[in-house]
């Protein structure tokens, strides 16, 4: 959908329409290698938002990557062993976890097939080289914000967004949507809002390109009457406009 909707309209729409204070971002899920133009960078996963919010064309892969969870979540990790997959670096880590809480998260995340993709690039979503495909984008925002455009599908198509709590920042906003196919609202978890730095009322919402146009669509259409809404859905405020019609 990245051809028929110009990344470029959908980053002004994004900022100056509804004013979004973070730089939106571009993510590539790269079958073939990184896109020409985009420098490696040693990080964890997660926090390509942020490099990419600040201006720079990057990416991760097996090689260039500080993280053994966005590893595994990512798909390039398969056989990690139970320390990672059953959650016991959450316990060694956290003392507030148990193993069988732990496990559940793990269980319950998002996590890329094995070898789907052998490097994430990200790029700011209005300077994104011609021709590199896009697959996601990536926003911070307040709840407002985030209930506006990760919630776009729903009033174009009726498609609710997925929402995230709980699983690591990498599964929710890079695998979920991959693996869902849908928009994706989540609060990252620690780790993921510290390499992001999130502030307190900040969030995270990954929009797939098959919603791009929808997110276009309900920025062009924005419009809320409110007196008009509560004249539709509160009985008494509708009497009382009623009444004045008629007198």
């Amino acid at each position: 959908m990245s051809e028929t909707v110009d990344l470029h309209y959908l980053n002004q729409l994004l900022v100056e329409k509804f004013r979004v204070k973070r730089r939106p971002v571009a993510i590539t899920y790269c079958r073939a290698g990184p896109p020409p133009g985009y420098e490696p960078v040693q990080i964890v996963a997660c926090g390509i938002v942020r490099a990419a919010e600040q201006g720079r064309r990057i990416y991760v892969d097996r090689s260039n990557h500080d993280c053994w969870v966005g590893q595994y979540h990512l798909g390039w990790n398969a056989q990690a062993d139970t320390y990672i997959t059953a959650g016991e670096y959450l316990t060694d880590a956290q003392g507030f976890y148990t193993p069988e809480a732990a496990a559940c998260n793990k269980r319950q995340s998002h996590s890329l097939p094995a070898g789907v993709i052998n490097a994430l690039a990200a790029a700011p979503l209005d300077d994104v080289p011609e021709g590199v495909d896009v697959d996601l984008f990536i926003c911070v925002v307040d709840p407002q914000r985030a209930m506006q455009i990760a919630g776009a599908a729903s009033v174009r198509e009726g498609t609710f967004p997925v929402g995230e709590l709980g699983a690591s920042a990498c599964s929710s906003i890079f695998a979920a949507p991959f693996i869902t196919g849908n928009s994706v609202f989540a609060i990252g978890d620690g780790g993921g809002r510290m390499h992001n730095r999130l502030d307190p009322a900040e969030l995270f919402v990954a929009i797939p390109q098959k919603h791009f146009r929808y997110v276009v669509e309900l920025i062009e259409n924005f419009r809320i009457d409110p007196q008009k809404m509560r004249e539709v859905i509160m009985p008494s405020y509708g009497a009382q406009a009623r009444e004045a019609r008629q007198e």
